[in-house]
């Protein structure tokens, strides 16, 4: 049930971000202000109405090119129509002539796919100075509306583009049935200026004429129908606001829900590989033979840390190869006995050598030695590996799956996510669910250890470790470890007891069974004995780790210093419309 409402919330919020686009619909609509030197000194059009609500539009633009350095023209159209949330105003067919011959022209949309943009003319070359005409035709599906007065049915289409100043426009509007209550204004808001001339009322042709109109002045016009509604075109059941995340397809978007379950399903089977069911952990009275406790550790959780260094120093203290003296606040670690004094002791721990030159030499840990922290640093580096090492070496891990992939395969797909909300490339921001149906399934090859798996002696092994591990952690009251006559064994798995994390819990074992304070561990020293005595084993490893760490700290810092990085009639009320501008 945990795991099941972990995806639930995962999938809203991963649903949520990529909802972000609809915050940001229409932004880009506002005028810029930038000057247009050419001007369409003439346009006439024709707008043929059939009775199923489908639109053909012809347009003649004659553009004045004052100067040289223009390409061509640019025509654009708004796909959404104020007065309907459920149609797309898509243009289609486009056919696109220059001074009555074929021009080359490039089609695309901006704005999350608002805006369809016919881009006109050659990018090699230049349009000559003077007067050019381009004549524009196109088609778009069901554009009339249900009425908003008596007629049942109305035809509401902003007819000029916006753009560039217009010195003269004849429009004429072929109507399926006679035009009743016809509204034509010139600009835009809910009192615009009416058309200057206007013809064909209660017929099934309209013809306007206007002239000098400014720049993103349109013509608009308002025409009741007495017919019945035909279908909308491009009907999609979201408002325009969605397509910049559900598109314009309910065939598409099906695609990307079935890809996004095939993902889940995906990311979930190659989860499922990373899993192991927990071995039975018997009672265990001591840890298995022939392993140290940083490979215990990393047997139990598949994973090694600077913690189970500092219990592999302490471990090699206990066999009496190295001594532990605390000096101010730092730590002092001798050799005590040369190479007989490694002899018998697991190769991890032996590795540990390396940070000694031999018998009677010495490593001084300071919080604030810069040399000291490079030298740790690079030891633990060491460490780690050689314990990850020993565990495929020995044949107690194999690789899991597709291996450290997955985890990689995950981390992309979440950055997948926001990149696709954040570009939007495709103007569907929900193909983004299709790697986030991945990262959230496949989640678990995220969690340590899910790159690998414990082969036969892997599980015999952590099925002995951790039956001790559950001896050490579990309650007296519970499991009883019997100290009696034993003491010496509570200092003897202090180290295992800090690898594995449960320091704390044994000193609280020993404290219940035996009635008194745990003894400190002799090869603590007794500079630190002194002065902790009686003390919660946690604190001495506290305080090591601690200084460990400081070092490691001083010289990071040392390395970061060094580096950089860095509903009525309003005027421009209607659908179509659209602009026209040079480039």
């Amino acid at each position: 049930m945990r795991r099941l409402v972990t995806i639930i919330i995962s999938l809203l919020v991963i649903v949520g971000i990529l909802c972000i686009p609809v915050l940001f619909f229409g932004d880009s609509g506002s005028d810029d202000g930038t000057y247009e030197e050419t001007n369409i000194t003439t346009y006439v059009a024709t707008f043929d109405v059939a009775s199923n609500g489908d639109l053909d539009v012809v347009e003649t633009l004659t553009v004045n090119f004052p100067g040289s350095g223009k390409h061509g023209i640019f025509r654009f159209w708004d796909r959404v129509d104020p007065n309907t949330d459920g149609a797309r105003r898509t243009v289609e067919d486009v056919e696109i002539a220059l001074d009555g011959r074929e021009v080359e022209f490039e089609m695309s949309r901006e704005d999350g796919g608002r805006i369809q943009v016919a881009k006109i003319g050659d990018p090699d070359s230049f349009v000559s100075i003077g007067q050019h005409t381009y004549e524009i035709s196109y088609h778009i599906d069901g554009v009339l509306i249900e009425g908003a007065g008596d007629a049942p049915t109305q035809f509401y289409w902003n007819l000029t583009p916006s753009g560039e100043t217009i010195d003269e426009a004849r429009l004429t509007v072929n109507l399926p049935a006679a035009a009743e209550d016809v509204r034509c204004g010139v600009g835009v808001g809910d009192n615009p200026a009416p058309c200057a001339a206007i013809e064909g009322d209660g017929t099934q042709t309209l013809t306007i004429t206007a002239s000098d109109l400014a720049r993103n002045t349109p013509v608009t016009l308002q025409a009741g129908l007495d017919i019945a509604t035909p279908p909308e075109g491009n009907a999609l059941p979201w408002a325009p606001k969605w397509d910049v995340v559900l598109g314009n397809s309910l065939v598409v978007l099906g695609l990307v829900v079935l890809l996004a379950i095939g993902a889940a399903v995906l990311g979930m089977i190659l989860a499922r590989k990373t899993y192991e069911a927990n071995p039975q952990f018997p009672l265990m009275y001591a840890p298995p033979d022939g392993i140290g406790p940083a490979q215990a550790k990393y047997i139990l959780t598949e994973s090694i840390d600077r913690e189970a260094y500092v219990a592999t120093l302490m471990h090699a203290a206990e066999k009496g190869a190295i001594n532990l003296q605390k000096n101010g606040d730092a730590w002092v670690i001798s050799d005590k006995g040369g190479a007989d004094g490694w002899a018998g002791l697991d190769p991890v721990t032996t590795g540990v050598a390396h940070l000694l030159g031999g018998p009677g030499t010495s490593f001084t840990a300071s919080p604030k030695d810069v040399k000291a922290g490079e030298r740790l640093k690079t030891e633990i580096a060491s460490f780690e590996s050689s314990t990850k090492d020993w565990a495929k070496n020995e044949g107690h891990l194999v690789s899991a799956g597709i291996g450290g992939l997955g985890g990689l395969m995950v981390l992309g797909a979440f950055i997948l996510v926001i990149v696709i909300a954040i570009t939007n490339p495709l103007d569907m921001s929900l193909w983004g669910l299709i790697p986030g149906a991945f990262a959230i399934f496949g989640t678990p090859m995220l969690r340590t250890g899910a790159s690998t798996r414990r082969t036969k002696s892997g599980r015999d092994l952590w099925s002995r470790v951790g039956g001790f591990h559950r001896v050490m952690s579990t309650d007296s009251s519970i499991e009883r470890f019997d100290f009696s006559g034993r003491q010496e064994l509570y200092t003897k798995y202090i180290p295992w007891a800090v690898a594995l994390g449960v320091a704390d819990q044994w000193a609280a074992k020993y404290r219940t069974e035996m009635g008194a304070e745990p003894p400190t561990p002799s090869y603590f020293g007794p500079g630190y004995a002194g002065a902790y005595a009686g003390g919660a084993i946690g604190s001495m490893v506290s305080d090591f780790d601690s200084t460990v760490s400081s070092a490691i700290s001083s010289y990071q810092a040392t390395q970061s210093s060094s580096s950089s990085g860095g509903g009525g009639f309003s005027g421009g009320g209607g659908g179509g419309g659209g602009g026209v501008g040079s480039w």
